[in-house]
This record gives structure tokens, sequence and C-alpha cells, in this order.
């Protein structure tokens, strides 16, 4: 019968030692972090799919918090426009009063009235978010318009990636909306105003009455505008919600990957554990045997 050299035993015992501690010490790091995967070695292709997927989350996130920033400057825009409609239609109806009246009275009182309503018109149509001018396309870092109503911006148009690879425009063009420029049947607003302030100054009645037919189509022009951000809004909803379902789907996927089941990690940590202590009391046996009672066996 072959003997078992002493090395030989000793190495055997030495190995079992330290397979059992790297098992054990596997075991405990899943325990401490409810994690099946923790480092690439451990299944590098499902590393990689976890690590693309958080990586996709990532990205996602930020075009997430660029679309909720694009909703709220779209929400200011709205409000802009809104405010536009309101103060021509105060505008309108003062003109209404003013006609057959130009020479009396009421062209007096309304004159002073429609000056401010004028002004608040330019000051609205400035309204800056954060730094920039909302009604002023890419040149937004001066005002939209000046106080003869001259447009100091651009037709240009903002755009903003609400999800991958969709691209929305955010704002509406000042000459467009306010001016009239490119719309069929567009009217100046702007212009109305003016005349409307001069033929009150004037006593023109032609001015007056020109002015009505401008302030009749402004509304439906703004509207116009009020419509493109409600689409651009819509898209930007449908795209956040859809972000956040698919952060929910690629959560859930990697937690599939990574978490640990609870019960079973407790339970190997315990069988490696044991296997442990096992194989350090077998070698501590073996170490306390003299050379030539294993060499005999």
């Amino acid at each position: 019968m072959s003997r078992v050299s002493t090395v030989q035993v000793f190495d055997n015992a030495q190995r079992n030692i330290q397979n059992a501690k790297e098992r054990e010490a596997v075991s405990a790091e899943k325990s401490s972090s409810l994690k099946e995967l923790s480092k690439p070695s451990q299944s590098p292709a499902e590393w990689m799919i976890v690590e693309t997927q958080k990586n996709d989350m990532a990205v996602r996130e930020g075009i997430s918090k660029n679309a909720m920033l694009a909703s709220h400057m779209i929400n200011t825009t709205d409000g802009v426009i809104s405010q536009a409609q309101e103060l021509v239609q105060k505008v309108h109806t003062l003109a209404l009063s003013a006609v057959g009246n130009a020479a009396g009275d009421v062209s007096k009182h309304v004159l002073p009235e429609v000056k401010g309503l004028y002004e608040n018109f330019i000051q609205n149509l400035n309204t800056k978010f954060g730094s920039r001018s909302l009604m002023a396309g890419q040149k937004s870092t001066g005002p939209a318009f000046d106080i003869k109503g001259k447009f100091l911006g651009d037709a240009e148009k903002i755009e903003v990636e609400i999800d991958r690879g969709l691209f929305v425009p955010i704002n509406v063009s000042g000459g467009q909306a306010i001016l009239g420029e490119g719309l069929r049947d567009g009217v100046n607003i702007i212009q109305g105003m003016k005349n409307l302030i001069t033929g009150l100054e004037t006593s023109n009645q032609e001015l007056i009455g020109g002015s009505l037919d401008v302030f009749t189509k402004a509304t439906d022009q703004l509207s116009i505008a009020r419509t493109q951000l409600a689409g651009s809004s819509m898209a930007i909803e449908k795209a956040i919600q859809r972000n956040t379902e698919n952060k929910i789907q690629q959560l859930d996927a990697i937690s599939q990957i990574e978490e640990a089941n609870p019960i079973k990690v407790f339970s190997d940590l315990a069988r490696d554990q044991t296997v442990l202590r096992a194989a350090l009391e077998s070698s501590h046996k073996i170490m306390s045997e003299s050379p030539a009672d294993i060499l005999l066996k």
C-alpha cells in the first residue's frame, strides 16, 4: 500500500482551509451587502449588462432633468402669451369705447390707459427665464423688444432633447407671435397699439377704427403660439413618463441580477462557516500528530 507523504498531507489541509476561507469570505460579503454581484470577476457578462443599464439610466436622468426644466420654461412662456392676450383684449375694449368719440372726453381718458397697457405689454414680452428672454429666440441675452416695439431677437428655435434622439422646440418666435411674421393674415399687434395711440392723440378715427381689426385677429394669432407650446409640453410630459417607466424597469432588471436572496445568502454563509471550521479542526488534528504516525497509517 502506498503511503501519503507528510508534505502532501499538510498541503492538502492548507489548500482546503484556503478554499473554505475564500468561500466563507464571499458568503460573508454577500450577507453584508445583500448583493449577488459585487465585482466583475463573479460574472463578467452579467456585470456588463448591469453597467450598461446603469449608464443608460444616468443618461436618461440627465435628459429627464433637461425635459423638466424645458417644461417650466414652456409654462412660463405660455403665461407670458396668456398675459399678452389679456392686455390685447383690454386695449381692444378701450379702442371700441373710443370709436366715434375721438374728439370727446372718452378719448382723453382712454389715451393714458392705452399708453399704460402698451408699456405693460412690452414689459411682459421681455419676461426672462433665468437670464434669457423668452420671446427673443436664440438672441436671448437681451430684451426681445425695445420700448418702441422693435423686435431685437430672431426666429431661431430652441430645441431640447427630451428622450434619446427626440428633440422638441420649447420657444415661440416673438416676430411670429407678436408681429405676425410668416403667418397667413398675420398682424403686427404692436403697430396696432401704436396706431391706436396716434389716433387717440390726433383724433384720427381712421387709425382708431383700423386698429380694431388688428386686435380682433391678435387673439387668434396668440392662440396659435400657445397651441405650439401645448404640443411641445404634451410631448415632454409623455417623455418624462416614459423615462420614469423605463427607470422602474431598469432598476428591476438590475435588481434581478445584483440583489441576493437573503434566505439563500445566510444559508450559504452558515454552510461555508461550518465547512471552514471543519477544515480548521481537521488541519489542527493533522498538525498535532507526529509525522511517523501519519506515515504508518
